[in-house]
């Protein structure tokens, strides 16, 4: 008789460590997918659903709210170890006398802050008045603020923290301050209390990638003092001064202190968005990414003081990326009083100059058009440039550039066509092209085609009408097959408002088919022996078709925005 083993059978799933499990579950792209997990068996439920929170998004307070009381559960300690990326969207609003709004409390209910009546007119007067313009937002109770702020703390081992749209106070930068891991800051829409970063040295930071769009004042930043009344003996606390600052401010307080024999410059407090923006000086910073209402080149780089107040470009600062406004398409706004209109100026440029590590620049506007460029100022490892047409033709010839973006180029006049054929002379190992057309000209590809063989990423947007379908068909034989290691290609129609938010037609060319899937797929057919290596598609600014490798099926992807940054990668 067979003898049965006493011992309890053990799965493959309780053999492999959970931390193996979580390592699989971190490749799963969908949370869709993680859910069909989830129900395979109690310790996957258990795993995928720590998986799941590892990156949070928390943009409505009740969600937040409803999400806050999961983590207090038994099954689920020690879960706060393990999230490394918050994008933090929801705010409370600043107490202000006389005004109540409604907001979401630690149960879920709407509440009456303040407990005033009429709370839905104060709210859009309030909103209005510190600058957060969002019609039916949801915004957190002062309890369940605290209780959000209790579980945020715990989350001590994030890696990448988004802001975005929030009424930033002290709290947020006394975060920022706590995560000995993070590297990646990106700060989106938000409005800052005049005291949010005050006292805070930005250098010590371990962040390597910033992000600052859309900043905006918000309680107090907004008054004057006159500079007869600003107490030029304090110092801004956390920003030191040249020399041995602790000792200098000994002696102040002492009352020892000889301002007229000092040897030390004199520096006024700076102004609150200044002391916001001087997150660009932390000490690894490797990358930073900014629009005209972060112009960290004029108000910190290169600020009057910034060398005695310690606002020095990091010299790890490996790239710069500006943000563009629009596109080449239709006429350009009238610039309006008091907006970004010169932004960057020279700042931007003087500070590239400064940058002795910098290998990426992609900037709308490098220098004013009255300012000459000399490239032989431009760092010497610069590897990327991205900017007008005459800017990147300069730096193209005098700096070995491996990627090149050219904004505004106007085909019509031959311009774009004159510049490649100048820049192939000097760089025709370049690894990536992009082009913005203000006209689509087919001898434009041909000219790409036959001077920049080595080109493994080319981009061409244009305003207006592009090539016709047969022009698209024989793109490969007739060019794209004279760049054998190209793997993407991006030939589009730029959106018609200027802006980079795409349509989506039904079709390109042919509405017969019946889906547009099916329409480009059919379109790439010829395209299959003359391009092995090609692994992305983009003729039209909504869709994009990738597939895995040489013989996969094309797939068809939705396009939710087109860069408003050119990154340059290849």
């Amino acid at each position: 008789m067979e003898e049965v083993d006493p011992r309890p059978s053990v799965s493959v799933s309780q053999k492999v460590p959970a931390e193996i499990w979580l390592e699989i579950f971190e490749l799963v792209p969908k949370s869709s997918d993680l859910h069909s997990v989830s129900v395979a068996c109690r310790k996957f439920h258990q795993l995928s659903f720590r998986a799941m929170h590892r990156d949070l998004v928390w943009t409505n307070a009740k969600r937040v709210a409803n999400n806050l009381a999961m983590w207090n559960e038994p099954d689920n300690a020690g879960m706060a170890a393990l999230v490394r990326s918050l994008v933090l969207g929801v705010t409370r609003l600043p107490r202000t006398p006389g005004f109540s709004y409604r907001a979401v409390d630690v149960d879920g209910t709407i509440v009456h802050e303040d407990n005033l009546p009429h709370g839905d007119m104060t709210n859009r007067l309030l909103t209005s008045r510190i600058g957060l313009h969002e019609p039916g937002r949801s915004y957190m109770s002062a309890a369940l603020s605290d209780a959000m702020w209790t579980r945020v703390t715990a989350f001590a081992v994030l890696s990448s923290l988004v802001l975005a749209n929030l009424y930033v106070v002290e709290d947020h930068f006394k975060l920022i301050h706590s995560l000995p891991q993070l590297r990646s800051l990106h700060i989106d829409s938000c409005v800052f209390h005049a005291d949010a970063s005050r006292g805070y040295n930005h250098t010590v930071l371990p962040i390597t990638e910033l992000t600052m769009l859309n900043v905006r004042r918000g309680g107090g930043m907004d008054i004057e003092i006159p500079v007869h009344h600003i107490p030029h003996h304090v110092p801004p606390a956390g920003i030191p001064l040249a020399g041995n600052f602790n000792h200098v401010q000994q002696v102040i307080a002492a009352g020892q202190f000889n301002w007229h024999a000092a040897q030390l410059p004199i520096l006024h407090p700076p102004d609150p968005i200044s002391q916001v923006l001087s997150l660009a000086i932390a000490h690894k910073l490797k990358k930073i990414t900014v629009d005209g209402s972060a112009d960290v080149f004029r108000y910190i780089y290169e600020a009057p003081g910034s060398v005695q107040r310690g606002w020095l470009i990091p010299t790890t600062l490996e790239h710069i990326f500006v943000v563009r406004k629009r596109t080449c398409v239709g006429a350009p706004p009238k610039p309006t009083p008091n907006a970004d209109n010169t932004f960057p100026d020279t700042f931007l440029h003087n500070a590239c100059m400064r940058a002795p590590n910098l290998k990426t620049i992609s900037t709308p506007i490098f220098v004013p058009t009255s300012v000459a460029v000399a490239p032989e100022a431009v760092p010497f490892g610069l590897e990327r440039f991205a900017g007008p047409l005459e800017t990147a033709h300069l730096i193209a010839t005098g700096r070995d550039v491996k990627a090149l973006g050219m904004f505004k180029c106007a085909v019509s006049a031959r311009e774009g066509i004159s510049a490649l054929t100048h820049i192939a002379m000097r760089r025709p190992g370049l690894k990536m092209l992009m082009m913005e057309c203000r006209g689509w000209d087919g001898e434009i590809l041909s000219a790409v085609a036959g001077s920049f063989r080595a080109l493994r990423r080319l981009k061409i947007v244009y305003e207006g009408n592009g090539p016709e379908e047969s022009d698209v068909v024989a793109m490969a034989p007739d060019h794209l097959a004279q760049l054998p290691e190209l793997h993407t290609l991006e030939l589009f129609k730029l959106p018609s408002s200027g802006g980079f938010t795409p349509s989506y037609p039904r079709s390109l060319f042919d509405s017969s088919f019946p889906s547009l899937e099916a329409e480009l797929q059919d379109l790439l057919i010829p395209w299959k022996k003359h391009c092995p290596s090609l692994r992305k598609v983009q003729l039209m600014a909504g869709y994009v078709m990738t597939r895995a490798y040489e013989d996969a099926p094309w797939k068809l992807s939705r396009v939710a925005r087109i860069d408003d940054v050119e990154d340059l990668e290849y």
